[in-house]
């Protein structure tokens, strides 16, 4: 057993054992088996997962970043619910927490281009930051405040042990213990194994131990190729300089123009509503930039299979929908829009300017195809490959050599 293994399995089984001390037993029997000493792995994995740390008390971050589906939305979920009566739709869906490792704080390049940050549009610097954002947000764990939140994590059945494996201090405020719980649950992320698995096919393949199907193949050519699928521009399909195995993301920012998800409660209410990405409503630091209207950040794809429905609006169900789209948005908008003159209804008209038109996009209606659909079969069969395999032990972060 691997020491990553071994962990993820002393931090599921104290995480049991906390759940026994709450109740979770029925018999008559005592049990008697002694839970696994804590670790910041443990108590963070049960930070995580526990649900009594919501205004509604039936909310985790594990809720909406479920373990089954790349810690994105859980199965059969349009968009995340939450709030104080967990009846509060929210109009983002919840990526996946996975493959961050590398992601830095948001920042301009040389050119003025907006890269990495935290959360859709990037307003989180860090993973501890990202983690104060649901806690507090009221469609979502809906706390009224730190104090709030504190006053739940005081009454936790482990506080002493997230107090030892913390450092919180004696008599520590209600800052100081959200403070600590944010560290907490960056950890999480930083020590469970699941997050940085590199064990795929796709990863197997460049190990020399797997080979693709031939379609496959011509998914990895169409999903590099600058003149067809253009996919690898901005999720970042090559090995690094020392063998850093891609994460499939450079952490960039695209306005794609996508169709208005119908479904998003906030649409329905309120049709002037719309959610531009880096310039507002979350984000209101650079609601003046109208010139980055729309631009969202970019995922990462692996796992990618795992995590429908797709884009921060979720508005397509599949992943074959969702490589289709990148097809036929141009040549044929009448499958996304209303009215072929409505183009981009998801942006107010005057920021629809700043949507991506570089290949595979920029075509006119009616044009041929630069993916066929055997091109769209073809690199829905390649990512698949990027699914983890997590009955395995995580590979390593470089490509064997």
């Amino acid at each position: 057993m691997t020491f990553n293994v071994f962990s993820k399995f002393l931090a599921t089984f104290t995480l049991l054992g906390y759940l026994t001390a709450c109740g979770g037993g029925s018999g008559a029997t005592a049990n008697t088996q002694t839970p696994a000493a804590p670790t910041p792995l443990s108590v963070a994995s049960a930070l995580f997962a526990e649900k009594a740390l919501s205004a509604s008390g039936q909310l985790a971050c594990a809720s909406c970043h479920t373990d089954d589906n790349a810690h994105a939305d859980a199965t059969g979920t349009t968009l995340p619910i939450g709030g104080v009566n967990m009846d509060q739709q929210g109009f983002r869906s919840s990526p996946s927490l996975l493959y961050l490792a590398s992601n830095t704080a948001f920042r301009f390049d040389a050119n003025g281009l907006p890269f990495g940050g935290f959360t859709w549009d990037g307003r989180a610097n860090s993973r501890a930051e990202q983690a104060a954002g649901p806690l507090l947000d009221s469609t979502e764990m809906a706390n009224a405040d730190v104090a709030a939140v504190a006053r739940k994590v005081r009454g936790l059945s482990y506080f002493n042990d997230f107090v030892s494996q913390f450092n919180v201090p004696t008599a520590a405020t209600d800052a100081q213990i959200f403070e600590k719980l944010q560290t907490a649950l960056q950890t999480y992320q930083e020590l469970d194994p699941d997050y940085l698995l590199f064990n795929s096919k796709f990863d197997k393949v460049a190990d020399g131990t797997a080979t693709f199907t031939a379609a496959e193949q011509r998914g990895l050519a169409i999903f590099n190729s600058p003149n067809q699928g253009n996919c690898a521009s901005c999720h970042t399909s090559r090995n690094g300089p020392n063998g850093e195995r891609p994460v499939f993301t450079n952490f960039s920012y695209a306005a794609l123009g996508l169709p208005r998800n119908r479904q998003i409660q906030k649409n329905i209410e309120d049709p002037e509503f719309f959610d531009m990405g880096l310039c507002g409503p979350k984000r209101t630091d650079l609601s003046a930039r109208t010139d980055l209207c729309g631009q969202f950040k970019v995922p990462t794809l692996r796992n990618i299979a795992l995590t429908a429905p797709y884009f921060h609006n979720a508005s397509v169900s599949t992943l074959t929908e969702a490589v289709s789209f990148y097809a036929t948005r141009d040549i044929d908008p009448g499958r996304w829009y209303p009215s072929v003159n409505d183009k981009f209804n998801d942006l107010p008209v005057a920021y629809r300017g700043n949507v991506l038109r570089t290949v595979p996009f920029g075509q006119q209606r009616g044009d041929s195809p630069l993916l066929s659909l055997q091109d769209v079969d073809d690199l829905v069969s390649f990512l698949k490959t990027l699914t983890d395999d997590r009955t395995a032990a995580p590979g390593s972060p470089t490509v064997a050599r």
